[in-house]
C-alpha cells in the first residue's frame, strides 16, 4: 500500500508539472494537455543565466501562498513516503532526502520544458527542505515511540 501511495503522490506531481499555466487556485486551470516550449533543451535550462536559477518574486498573493503550501505538503508527503518505503535503518532518512531531492531536482526540471511553466532551483531547495523536515519529525515520532515502549517492557 506504501508504495501505491507514493506512486500515486509522485504520479500528481508529475502530472500538475505538465500541466500549462495551472494555477494552485483556479481548478479550472488543472486539466490542460501538456504543451512543450519551442527550443526548451537541457541546455537553455541548466545553463546559467536562465531562468532556473533566478529567485522567486516573493509576494503575498493568495496563488503564491497556495502553490508554496502545496509544494511544501506534496514535497513533504513524498520524502515520507519514501522513508515508509525503505526499509527501516540509520541511512534511511539520509536515502530518503536524497530521493525526494532527486525527485524535485527533475521535477523542477520537467517544469521548465513546458510552456507557461518555469522551474526554479529555489523550488528544489523548498521542495527537498520540506521532504526533509517531514522526515526528521517522522523519525523524531519513532524515537519517541520507541522509547515509550521500552519504557514500558521495563515496568
Amino acid at each position: 500500500m506504501r508504495k501505491l501511495l507514493l506512486f500515486l503522490v509522485l504520479i500528481s506531481i508529475f502530472y500538475a508539472s505538465n500541466t500549462p499555466g495551472i494555477k494552485a487556485t483556479d481548478p479550472t486551470t488543472w486539466v490542460h494537455s501538456p504543451s512543450l516550449k519551442p527550443n526548451a533543451t537541457l541546455g537553455t535550462i541548466l545553463v546559467p543565466p536562465s531562468d532556473f536559477y533566478e529567485p522567486w518574486e516573493l509576494d503575498s498573493s493568495a496563488e503564491f501562498i497556495a502553490r508554496k503550501l502545496a509544494h511544501f505538503l506534496f514535497f513533504g508527503s513524498v520524502g515520507l513516503l519514501f522513508l515508509l518505503n525503505l526499509k527501516p535503518n540509520k541511512k534511511a532518512p539520509w536515502l530518503a532526502s536524497v530521493f525526494a531531492a532527486l525527485f524535485a531536482f527533475t521535477d523542477e526540471i520537467h517544469q521548465a520544458f513546458i510552456v507557461n511553466r518555469d522551474g526554479r532551483i529555489m523550488d528544489v531547495v523548498f521542495d527537498s527542505l520540506a521532504a526533509f523536515l517531514f522526515i526528521l519529525i517522522a523519525v523524531k515520532i519513532r524515537k519517541k515511540r520507541s522509547s515509550i515502549i521500552h519504557k514500558a517492557k521495563d515496568c
